[in-house]
């Protein structure tokens, strides 16, 4: 059913079927236990999944044909951010309920109930996090305290800072995975990203210990680092040069290569390319179906794309498609 949507890790398929049991055995066996209820007579049931594994991440694309319930105890063994590619889904979070769409995602915090009413033909996207690995880098930085349990909160904006930043580190380790030499099949860029990953996420989303965590900065890396994201972010349509940036964040440029490799897993530049891209399927793909003044030319342009054909080119290799198919979806209502 992927063939439907222009979704990542196209070369990670672990199983598409339409038998409702050896779906959930098998959504099982990548994220968590559950019970799967069907929720749409109208339409056949349908599952597929992808998923690609670091060492203590794993990135999970998950689609359903039409509307399923999932029912779990969360298991105490991980943290897991969802986000929808496609559709939508409504997770109910303990005495909390989240509303999950492209732009919204819903963090998932060990030990809660759980429950997913999950739209006909949604894809998600679920990074699950190893518990042990996040609270034990997360007690590098600060002294740990058993009496303040990590606990996020349920709800974050990917398209806005601090998120974004992390969610582009997301995409990058995505891109690198379905490239054909992915670089991280080496255990050096493995354990860099995935480092990047877990620091990055206690970074951007609030949680029960981010106070302690800000008061005591990290002697490298995280200050500076956010001031250069949020620049980034901010300000897409900007050409940084590295000493721009560097500059700007306050670092050497030095230190700003060493940093982005380190923490995010990329490079400054590419960083801003993958901003840039993300902006720009946002903007296509949420345009105004009667604004005829809204053309790829125009966005690519306004965000700091200087030559359309490379433009085009990076589009298709992240997204699956090209930019006027985007629009021209989003033109057709859908």
């Amino acid at each position: 059913m992927f063939r439907r949507y222009p979704v990542p890790l196209a070369g990670h398929q672990i199983f598409s079927t339409t038998d409702p049991e050896s779906a959930r055995d098998e959504v099982a066996r990548t994220l968590f236990p559950h019970e799967l209820r069907l929720e749409d007579d109208d339409r056949p049931f349908e599952a597929a999944i992808r998923s690609a594994r670091l060492r203590t991440v794993s990135i999970t694309v998950l689609a359903y044909g039409c509307g399923v319930e999932l029912v779990a105890e969360r298991v105490a063994a991980t943290y897991v951010v969802a986000h929808a590619l496609v559709g939508r889904a409504t997770f109910d979070v303990g005495r909390h309920t989240v509303a999950v769409r492209p732009g919204t995602a819903v963090v998932l915090t060990p030990g809660e109930l759980l429950r997913v009413r999950w739209s006909a033909g949604s894809v998600l996207m679920v990074i699950a996090v190893d518990r042990a690995a996040l609270e034990e880098e997360l007690d590098t930085w600060v002294d740990a305290d058993p009496d303040v349990p990590l606990r996020f909160e349920p709800a974050v904006d990917v398209w806005e800072s601090p998120a974004a930043g992390w969610w582009s580190a997301v995409d990058n380790v995505v891109e690198d995975l379905d490239s054909p030499a992915p670089m991280l099949r080496h255990p050096a860029a493995a354990s860099a990203a995935e480092r990047g990953l877990l620091v990055g996420l206690l970074l951007a989303v609030p949680h029960s210990r981010s106070g302690r965590l800000w008061e005591k900065p990290p002697p490298v890396g995280p200050e500076w680092l956010r001031r250069a994201t949020d620049l980034v972010e901010q300000l897409p349509h900007r050409t940084w040069t590295v000493p721009d940036l560097a500059r700007a964040a306050n670092t050497s440029t030095r230190a700003l290569h060493d940093g982005f490799r380190r923490w995010l897993g990329t490079t400054p530049m590419e960083y801003q390319r993958q901003v840039r891209l993300r902006r720009a399927w946002v903007e296509l793909r949420t345009a105004d179906p009667g604004a005829e003044s809204t053309t790829v030319t125009e966005v690519a342009s306004r965000l700091g794309f200087t030559n359309l054909g490379r433009f085009a080119a990076g589009y298709r290799q992240r997204f699956g498609e090209l930019p006027s198919v985007t629009l021209q979806r989003a033109r057709d209502g859908y």
